[in-house]
């Protein structure tokens, strides 16, 4: 029989045998971005490429699993209770190893070291592709093989994303759960349910990613934690400063000062009045919009032009 298939896990996500747990992340994301399912609908050979990526990343990035599946690609049967002695007559040659179920597998090393390639005879004593097959059993009693996650759109208005609280949801498979809304969540925020996606081949669910998606707001626009709302104020309140009571979007009225002189765009921050979240509060951010009346009396434009010469704010030619 021929050699057994060592899989390459470093080869599959494309990094080096020594790279580090941030490395493996990191490439992991990026091509089961690539390779997911709902991104390459029949495509199936994308499914399976997707799936040795799960397979590769959920070895690599267990410290424990990886020791040992590095410590098996360089010795198949190191330390895993195989005894082995010396085919006669094959000066070290060939060697014949006692497998669990007590079956003898006469094994035939080209090489030496991590490098060499191993014959698998199973001619006389039965056997076969020992390294594979071990390697998942092993994985096999570490994690079952479970079904395709699945993401699940929640969506809010700007004013539960505020609150957050508890919320009763039904799932995509009928299923009705309580699930805790963080306060202040933004769009595009999600929460795992173990076990809640797709039943897989052995009867293990995968798991259930609600995406929340937040309804924008008529008056407020949200960056980050910040809160941005515009404020109109007239040309003269801009030239002569004047006072605003704005509200935030929890309902409380703050008393703000436009100080004379103002520009059309600036900007006033109100410190804490933005977002709240556990980690604390985003700011509110005031920007002035100036209007310019387009009604004038003829008495007023009269007025309003003597003043304005008389500041040399207005030149008539």
């Amino acid at each position: 029989m021929q050699a057994a298939a060592k899989k390459n896990y470093y080869e599959v996500l494309g990094v080096p045998e020594d790279a580090s747990a941030d490395e493996i992340k990191k490439a992991y994301r990026k091509l089961a971005r690539q390779y997911h399912p709902d991104r390459n609908q029949g495509k199936p050979d994308a499914e399976e490429r997707f799936k040795e990526i799960q397979e590769a990343y959920e070895v690599l990035s267990d410290e424990a699993r990886r020791r040992e599946y590095d410590q098996l690609r360089k010795d198949p049967f190191a330390g895993q209770g195989f005894g082995g002695f010396a085919g006669p007559g094959r000066e070290g040659g060939a060697r014949f190893y006692r497998t669990p179920d007590g079956t003898y597998v006469r094994v035939e090393t080209t090489g030496a070291g991590p490098n060499a390639d191993f014959i698998f005879n199973d001619s006389e004593f039965g056997g076969g592709d020992l390294f594979s097959q071990f390697f998942s059993e092993r994985r096999g009693r570490r994690r079952a093989r479970g079904g395709r996650d699945i993401e699940s759109v929640l969506r809010l208005s700007f004013e539960d994303a505020l609150r957050g609280g508890q919320r009763e949801i039904t799932l995509p498979n009928g299923e009705t759960v309580r699930l805790k809304i963080p306060e202040g969540v933004r769009s595009g925020f999600k929460i795992r349910l173990k076990g809640k996606g797709e039943p897989g081949p052995d009867g293990h669910n995968g798991d259930l990613y609600v995406v929340f998606e937040v309804e924008p707001h008529p008056r407020f626009r949200r960056e980050g934690d910040d809160l941005i709302v515009t404020e109109r104020i007239s040309a003269i309140e801009a030239m002569l400063g004047t006072e605003r009571r704005i509200t935030n979007a929890y309902g409380k009225t703050i008393k703000v000062r436009i100080p004379p002189g103002t520009q059309p765009g600036h900007t006033l921050r109100l410190r804490g009045q933005g977002v709240k979240t556990p980690k604390g509060a985003g700011d509110l951010l005031v920007t002035i919009e100036v209007t310019v009346p387009d009604l004038l009396s003829e008495e007023a434009r009269e007025e309003l032009k003597a003043w304005a010469t008389k500041h040399g704010l207005y030149h008539h030619s």
